[in-house]
This record gives C-alpha cells, structure tokens and sequence, in this order.
C-alpha cells in the first residue's frame, strides 16, 4: 500500500530516533500568560499607577502571539505545523543529473505529501505523481531528490519509477524547461509537544520585552515626588524606572544569545534579501 506522506523527520536532534531512557528536558509547552509572568515577569507588579487597574492575561497572551510571530518572520522557522503548497520549476537537466533537486521555501520540513509534475497552470492536474517512497528529504536544508527505493534498479529508475509511459513520453518532446511544473505539498514546523526549549525561551524573553518596553512607563510612571510648604520640604523616591532599565538591559541581552544560538543551529546565520 503506497504512502500518505515521508516519514516525519525529528527537528531536534535532527535525524534523532532514540533519546535514551532518561532524556534532558529538549522540549518544553508554548508559554501561557501565567509562565511568562512566573519566569520573566516574577515580582513585577503588573498594575497601572495611574488606574489601578492589573494587566490581564489576554493582554500578556497577544503578546506572546506577537513574540512568536516574530520569531517566525525573523528566522523562517515555524513553531506549530505549517502545511504549504508550492510550486517550482522544471528543469529537465535536474532530473537527468541531480535526481531532481528541489529547494522548497521554507526549511525545517516535518514530511512531503506530494511530489508532482504538471503542464498546465491548472491548480488540481498532475501528469505525474511520484511514489513518496522515492522522495529523499534533508530536513533542516529545506531540499528533496528522488531516489530509488528498494527493488528499483538505478539505470531503470527514471523511466520505470515515475509512471513509466508518462515520464518516458515527457522526455521523448524534449521540453527542458517549464514554469512551475514541480508541484510540492509538504510540511514544515516542530510536532506537537516537541518545540526545543530553547525556542520556547526565546518566546517568554520576547514577550516579556514586549510587555515591560511597551507598558513600563504606566507601570513606573515617575522616580521621585517632593513637596514644599512654607519652607519646609520632603521628598521620596523609588527604584522603579532603574529597575526597570535593568531589567529591559537583561533581557535584550538574554534574547540576543537566545536568537545566535538559534540562527546557529537552524542555519539563519546569514539571510540574503532576495533582489
């Protein structure tokens, strides 16, 4: 019976099958407003000086959703499963030479569904459909071949492989090129309860930042008050704003490592502006 989709590929440790017994802690929930106010909100009094009023947990969940969006568009990495639906081009040598390379346009793929070749612009006609068991997947490079599987020999596997007759006709007319004639379905993101801690920190630390850069003047409104009558003065004063200073400077910093490290090991080291 053929396949519904490739195998899911581990994302971290990529490749992974077997974490031992006692595994560390690799992978943690998506932060709910009480885990951010526990960790990186601890001790902070989340209430306006100026209406009494507390900051809600609906507040502080919109900012952990703008954190993660962000870490989305920044690093093109996905923290839930994201199906896409793509389309590239048909290059004849790619298929003859390189097993058909193909670099989909978002990394981090979980599975392939689909792998089709088409020549027509019409959203739903494939002219052929290739067995998933064929499909080669590296997870973290975003790039699938086609390859033989078991019981297919090498010098028979474009024609026999891919639907024979079809395949064998498309290259009888000799077309080498065809826009959007590979079709892709594929998924991309971390499996359910398997985000890295790290990425999940990430999430918390932006979050944090959002709330306390964004609310932290309603929050530590002024340093000191004094007061003066005929004469006679007194003042008071608060740590408030240094604190908070400090505490914005920390988590910059913590966020700055937290993003190296992720850009290190999911290759967003260097992002090129496509021109």
């Amino acid at each position: 019976m053929p396949i519904s989709k490739t195998p899911e590929i581990e994302q971290f440790p990529v490749w992974s099958e077997d974490q031992g017994d006692n595994p560390v802690t690799r992978y943690l929930p998506i932060p709910t407003a009480a885990n951010v106010k526990a960790t990186k909100l601890f001790g902070i009094p989340l209430v306006s000086a100026f209406t009494q009023e507390t900051m809600s947990d609906d507040t502080i969940t919109e900012f952990i959703a703008s954190a993660i969006s962000e870490i989305e568009h920044t690093l093109d990495l996905y923290i839930t499963p994201v199906k896409f639906k793509e389309k590239h081009d048909y290059r004849r040598h790619e298929f003859t030479w390189n097993y058909n390379f193909l670099k989909v346009n978002h990394p981090n793929v979980l599975n392939v569904e689909k792998l089709e070749l088409t020549f027509s612009n019409a959203p739903e006609y494939g002219f052929v459909d290739f067995p998933l068991e064929h499909v080669h997947v590296m997870p973290q490079e975003g790039t699938i071949q086609l390859v033989p599987a078991f019981g297919t020999s090498l010098s028979g596997f474009l024609l026999s492989a891919f639907s024979g007759t079809q395949f064998h006709a498309l290259r009888s007319v000799a077309i080498n090129e065809f826009p959007g004639g590979v079709r892709v379905t594929y998924t991309s993101g971390f499996a359910e309860d398997k985000v890295p801690a790290l990425l999940v920190e990430l999430i918390r630390v932006k979050a944090a930042l959002k709330v306390l850069s964004g609310l932290g003047p309603i929050l530590f409104p002024h340093n000191s008050v004094s007061i003066g009558i005929d004469g006679v003065s007194q003042s008071t004063g608060n740590s408030g704003p240094q604190f908070l200073a400090t505490r914005l400077a920390d988590l910059e910093k913590e966020e700055q490592k937290l993003l190296d490290a992720a850009k290190g090991y999911y290759q967003r080291s260097f992002l090129h502006d496509m021109l």
